[in-house]
């Protein structure tokens, strides 16, 4: 994965936003669309919930995660005008500890782990044997993925230039499409700033049929989708400060369900530092750790099981 792709962290966290830039609260949104690329330093913290009849066995696990996404210019100017010249953070959390950061830095990709923060989910099975012995092997350590290694490891790809021309038209048609939708809905102007819009999730199916039609050269049976999603964004000022999504539908049984994503939005002063003593990996290594794990696991299983 190179860094450049890690931007659809953050398009995701402010879909609402943007998505809501169609609307007829355009001109202000549109400022507010600015403000999250306007400064030399992002950060986005993610969440999620969900009520219904699974909620017992979700939530908990909802509650516990949590997604940051930080970017930072290199070149000293705005991240809109710094496109290839952008440092990005992106870290995986359960409660207050930290399961994963990845960090894009220059060409090459970091990581640490801190399997510990797994302890928090019993139902996963893993023993305090298990953990210590996987932790010998990755805690406390950042690992540098050069890009060259990144490259090899990507299978060969016969794609020409024309299929990629067209598989980005037609990509383009449906982002047009799901954007005429939220264009004709009315939205709500929230009393604290920002807006919100709720619709139903068939005017979507609606909406991107035809293009889907078109990938799959055939015609699809209209499916019947029911349910409603509602986006916001909520505003200080011209500023975007938050975006939100979430989808409610028929759960499978008596009842509805609904999933949402929040987002909160900063811009503090926050670099973004190359790890210092990073273990470079290579693909003899990847052999050699998946080796060690293996065998750790196996013999922590073992352990524990005398």
């Amino acid at each position: 994965m190179k860094k450049y792709d890690w931007k659809i962290f953050g398009v995701g966290a402010v879909v609402a936003s943007l998505a809501l830039a169609a609307c007829g609260a355009s001109a202000s949104l549109d400022s507010g669309i600015s403000s999250l690329s306007g400064s030399q330093y992002l950060q986005v913290h993610i969440s999620a919930t969900y009520s219904g009849a699974q909620a017992a066995q979700v939530t908990p696990i909802l509650s516990q995660l949590s997604y940051n996404l930080s970017e930072a210019s290199t070149t000293g100017q705005s991240l809109s005008q710094s496109v290839g010249n952008i440092d990005t953070e992106v870290d995986v959390n359960v409660g207050s500890q930290t399961l994963v950061t990845l960090r894009g830095i220059g060409k090459d990709l970091y990581f640490e782990v801190n399997l510990q923060a797994l302890s928090s989910f019993p139902s996963l099975g893993l023993s305090t044997q298990k953990l210590a012995a996987l932790e010998l092997l990755f805690d406390n350590r950042w690992f540098d993925v050069p890009e060259s290694l990144l490259t090899s490891l990507e299978p060969a790809s016969t794609i020409t230039k024309a299929q990629t021309s067209k598989e980005q038209a037609l990509a383009q048609k449906l982002i047009k499409a799901v954007t005429a939708v939220i264009e004709g809905n009315t939205y709500t102007t929230l009393p604290d700033g920002g807006y919100s819009q709720t619709g139903t999730l068939a005017s979507f199916v609606d909406a991107v049929l035809p293009t889907l039609e078109q990938i799959e050269g055939h015609s699809i049976p209209h499916p019947k989708v029911p349910g409603t999603y509602t986006i916001g964004v909520t505003m200080s000022g011209s500023n975007a400060t938050g975006g939100s999504i979430s989808v409610t539908a028929p759960d499978g049984t008596s009842g509805n369900a609904t999933i949402g994503l929040s987002a909160t939005v900063a811009h503090a002063t926050v670099a973004i530092a190359t790890p210092s003593g990073a273990t470079v990996v290579t693909k003899s290594l990847i052999e050699e750790l998946e080796g060690q794990a293996t065998s750790a696991a196996s013999g922590s299983v073992s352990a524990s099981a005398t």
